[in-house]
């Protein structure tokens, strides 16, 4: 009995030596977007000083940090595994004929600091269209997804490992129908919006119209009974200006009492004699010569 808990130990040992170092440390969402999972890709946060403080690579150009990402209902299957295993992703990795896990290639440790700060995220299932083994390929809809990172020497073997970030469900696609149920009510709920907010703003305008023909019909008014105040006065054929007297309350048109001195200086009145025309007729001519004619008036 006692040697085969020694067995076993040893083995968990090995196993433990082989899986690498465990830092405990777990990956969590990216704070830098909105949605952070989608129907085929989650957001991530950047390993940074996830593996600053290992020891165990003593060049970080030859070290490089993977991505583990797999179905929670495959985190076991992979944690079983030797060292230095790459999961490649195809398109049946995670169907039920796949494997459930694959790994992709983050950066090396040195390009990967510990201040850095951009791009704080990375998007696991940014690939549509893989063209490498080791590709970042769409991860499927409606899936409790599992992540940790590795960090692998140059021959590939894990010499250090994070936690796994549990039970990330990506979102279902929904089908046309169940949108055009949502949408519909939708549309009706606008039609009624745009109906109101129509029949308020005619009112608007038509309140606007009728205060602006009130406004032009005030003004003229105002400005008929100003030109009649402001008529001069007429006295003979002299025309005295006249005036608003401004600070009043009140004003009535203000005859200038200097124009009015000036009349009385050039007025004629009825009484004044004026030149008057005579009319001479001659009726005889008396002469008893040539030389000498005699006027007499009628």
């Amino acid at each position: 009995m006692k040697a085969c808990l020694a067995v076993l130990l040893a083995c968990a040992i090995l196993c433990e030596t082989f899986a690498g170092t465990r830092v405990d440390i777990t990956p969590s969402l990216s704070t830098d977007v909105t949605v952070p999972v989608t129907t085929n890709t989650v957001n991530l946060q950047q390993p940074y000083c996830y593996f600053e403080n290992t020891s165990l690579c003593g060049n970080k150009t030859q070290c490089s940090v993977w991505l583990v990402s797999s179905l929670s209902s495959a985190t076991s299957s992979y944690d079983k595994l030797t060292a230095g295993y790459i999961a490649p992703y195809n398109a049946n990795t995670y169907t039920s004929n796949g494997i459930g896990y694959s790994t992709i290639p983050i950066n090396s440790l040195d390009k990967i600091p510990c201040n850095g700060t951009t791009p704080n995220n990375f998007v696991v299932g940014a690939d549509t269209v893989c063209s490498k083994p080791n590709c970042n390929g769409v991860l499927p809809a409606g899936q409790a997804m599992s992540f940790k990172y590795i960090l692998v020497d140059q021959n590939n073997s894990i010499i250090a490992n994070t936690n796994w970030l549990q039970n990330v469900t990506t979102k279902n696609i929904q089908s046309p129908g169940s949108l055009g149920s949502a949408y519909a009510g939708r549309s009706g709920a606008m039609v009624v919006i745009t109906a109101i907010l129509s029949v308020a703003m005619a009112l608007l305008l038509l309140l606007l119209l009728i205060a602006l023909i009130l406004a032009c019909c005030c003004r003229r008014g105002k400005s008929q009974s100003y030109e009649a105040r402001r008529q001069p006065s007429v006295i003979g054929s002299l025309r005295i200006p006249s005036y608003d007297v401004h600070h009043l309350k009140n004003p009535s048109p203000y005859d200038n009492p200097a124009y009015e001195h000036e009349l009385n200086k050039k007025r004629y009145t009825t009484n004044s004699t004026l030149p008057q025309k005579t009319t001479t007729v001659i009726t005889h001519v008396h002469s008893s010569s040539p030389d000498n004619i005699t006027l007499q008036k009628m």
